[in-house]
């Protein structure tokens, strides 16, 4: 779930790939899976836009792109591929065991580790890129800053058009240039780096889930009402329910974290402001609803009753496709 994407991701693994080219390795059944080539660095030469799946006990292969599906590439045998004068690789996972890509806690902590005593809010570095945590509406302050400013290069939903090589991803994105560079001294360990790198890598995704703790509200992730947004535009002039959308944000303007610190606060001369103490209280307001129902980049996190039924829907869907496929394989 990204900025203008829809799609959720977990990282199952690498597998090795030989001189010649070739790999073998085994996939989960019944899992969408795409693929990515990654350089000796962990970083991505190229990707699969769409994804394959495998069946129980299938075993597929792989036919170029703009070659014909039907045929298989000439000059050598199958059997002539290092790969598969061995066993198939297993997937080693990735810091754990395989779950859903959540910025806040893969990426987010390399930032406040490394980063954020200087790109803060107030501090000098801050008025180039902010890389705090603090939620906003929609999603958090780096996050924001680093998509609106291009300092990460993700392709979002498209374009449909083939990406060549090294044109999005860790390879293209300035965050990752600035830190292979030294930047300030700081060099981080090789977790670390593998964190913001894969980040980039496989589109840059914020939120782990699609379901959303306020449906009604917008964006489905702002704990202010409709309400309370339309005061709030009211007070400091900042429209917030137009520039949700990636191609109009002019960047985060709340902080339900450090609600003083808001952007969109910056509009009043003084704290003793009545607009700014009415700003101020919706913002803290919030926070507290945040804190009694969290959403999906928080801890304690509880989809909304119509997502919960979707997924439940969902869920029994598969029980009963597998029971089905087990009573095949049993001649029930």
């Amino acid at each position: 779930m990204n900025w203008h994407s829809f799609e959720s991701k977990r990282i199952l693994g690498t597998v090795p790939v030989e001189q010649d080219g070739s790999a073998f390795f085994e996939v989960p059944a019944d899992t969408f899976v795409y693929f990515q080539l990654l350089d000796e660095n962990g970083m991505m030469i190229q990707s699969m836009r769409s994804g394959t799946m495998v069946q129980s006990a299938e075993q597929t292969g792989c036919v170029g792109c703009h070659e014909n599906r039907r045929s298989a590439p000439g000059g050598f045998a199958s059997k002539e591929l290092l790969a598969v004068k061995r066993g198939p690789s297993k997937l080693n996972g990735w810091f754990g065991p395989a779950r859903m890509f959540s910025y806040i806690d893969e990426v987010q902590p390399v930032f406040d580790k490394h980063c954020v005593k200087c790109h803060d809010y107030g501090k000098k570095a801050g008025r180039k890129l902010i890389l705090a945590a603090d939620r906003t509406n929609t999603f958090n302050t780096s996050y924001n800053e680093l998509w609106r400013k291009g300092y990460v290069r993700a392709i979002g939903a498209g374009p449909s058009e083939i990406q060549q090589a090294y044109s999005w991803g860790s390879h293209a994105s300035k965050i990752i240039a600035q830190i292979r560079s030294g930047h300030n001294g700081i060099k981080l360990d090789p977790e670390s780096f593998a964190r913001v790198v894969t980040w980039a890598d496989i589109n840059a995704p914020y939120y782990p889930t699609y379901a959303s703790a306020y449906p009604d509200n917008l964006a489905g992730r702002s704990p202010l009402d409709n309400k309370q947004i339309a005061r709030l535009t009211e007070l400091t002039g900042v429209r917030f329910a137009s520039l949700a959308k990636h191609s109009d944000n002019i960047g985060p303007k709340i902080s339900f974290d450090r609600p003083e610190l808001s952007p969109c606060l910056k509009v009043f001369a003084s704290t003793d402001d009545q607009g700014y103490v009415e700003a101020l209280e919706i913002i803290r307001a919030g926070a507290e609803m945040l804190a009694q129902r969290p959403r999906a980049d928080m801890a304690g996190f509880v989809e909304c009753p119509t997502d919960a039924q979707r997924d439940a829907r969902y869920s029994a869907r598969r029980e009963t496709e597998l029971e089905n496929r087990q009573a095949i394989a049993n001649r029930d």
